[in-house]
């Protein structure tokens, strides 16, 4: 008898614990629910990442309190094996979760908007299954990863990267749709030349897009007429997010967003030339963009006078020279600017060499 009762108490006692942690766990689960009433009552946003969770995940979630930190470095070690493995969308479950647990962990959030707009979508043969997973991972940083952590200057700085690279470049063979769908979105608030419109309806229709319109036009004002139907300008704009909030020291990354850019809206496609109703895309340079363009660089190289600021600014400037009328009093003061930024011991070739060379030379100093 007393090896029975030796063997049934410790049975006893641990269907209590159990017990126990349940009932904490439902307890703090209402105690979560009344804290949220409580919030929503103060106009602060939450459950924005509640619908999907299995509930016993939900369970888990409240009751792990400081140990979701450990929950979180095991969910990413099993999204390395999945990876390693090529089972994208298996990642987008697992990284899901980890926002849900962490919600202020950027890495999380970028690392699940950068699979699937890059991952998942090269897995869809449709054009229009790659767009969706591609708008997928902006919405994904937008609409829900700032709502969490508008501070993070991080996660603007990512956002700004999917519409240069992602949507910008040509490197997906579904870019044009891409670039066709945003500009066909944006093209109901613009003007013709792609500028913010004045009409009624604008400032609502974008910040149903997140776009505040008069940071939109302070940014027309900072660096020229600015065509929002290209990605490069909203890369700007969030770029620019990011650096109002970060300080000089830790500025670089969102500087380098603003100013490629600024640069590929001069130089390449910084306006809309195509036909929304044909889905056509094209685009042209943006020249009105030189000016704006060349203060921030200037701005920029005083901050960060070495490493590849310098040798961008001093090809936008060689674009100038080799751009400009023969009439143009500018071009001296260019070439002025182009021999300050030349390295230790050397000068930047000649200013007649520079105009009349019949493609851009290689090296720009000797």
């Amino acid at each position: 008898m007393k090896t029975t009762g030796h063997f049934l108490q410790p049975r006893g006692r641990g269907a209590a614990a159990w017990l126990c942690a349940l009932l904490l766990i439902l307890a703090l689960a209402r105690l979560g629910g009344v804290m949220d009433g409580m919030r929503r009552a103060r106009g602060h946003v939450v459950g924005a990442h509640g619908g999907g969770v299995p509930p016993a995940l939900n369970a888990v979630m409240m009751g792990l309190g400081g140990f979701r930190g450990i929950l979180c470095e095991a969910l990413w070690f099993r999204m390395e094996r999945l990876q390693f493995q090529g089972r994208f969308l298996e990642i987008t479950q697992l990284a899901d979760w980890i926002t849900r647990l962490d919600p202020h962990a950027a890495e999380a959030w970028t690392y699940n908007a950068w699979n699937l707009a890059y991952n998942v979508s090269a897995m869809m043969r449709d054009p229009a299954d790659r767009l969706r997973w591609v708008a997928n991972g902006v919405t994904l940083l937008r609409d829900e990863a700032l709502a969490w952590s508008p501070g993070e200057p991080r996660l603007y700085r990512e956002l700004a990267w999917l519409y240069r690279n992602k949507i910008g470049s040509s490197m997906d063979r579904a870019h044009v749709l891409y670039k066709v769908s945003l500009a066909a979105e944006m093209a109901p608030f613009c003007n013709p030349d792609g500028t913010v419109s004045d009409a009624p309806g604008t400032a609502a229709g974008l910040r149903a897009m997140r776009l505040d319109p008069v940071e939109m036009r302070a940014l027309q004002a900072r660096f020229g007429p600015l065509d929002w139907r290209v990605p490069e300008s909203h890369s700007l704009y969030w770029a620019m997010r990011g650096l109002a909030i970060t300080d000089d020291a830790n500025a670089l990354p969102c500087r380098r967003e603003v100013y490629f850019s600024l640069f590929t809206s001069f130089l390449e496609q910084g306006l809309f030339t195509g036909d929304l109703d044909a889905g056509v895309w094209s685009a042209a340079p943006n020249p009105n963009l030189a000016d704006g363009t060349d203060a921030f660089l200037r701005e920029t190289h005083a901050l960060f006078p070495r490493g590849g600021v310098a040798n961008l600014y001093a090809r936008f400037l060689t674009h100038r020279i080799r751009g400009a009328s023969m009439l143009d009093t500018r071009v001296n003061d260019w070439h002025t600017q182009l021999r300050g930024l030349a390295p230790e011991g050397m000068e930047p070739l000649p200013l007649e060499t520079l105009r009349e060379a019949p493609t851009m030379p290689q090296e720009l100093f000797k």
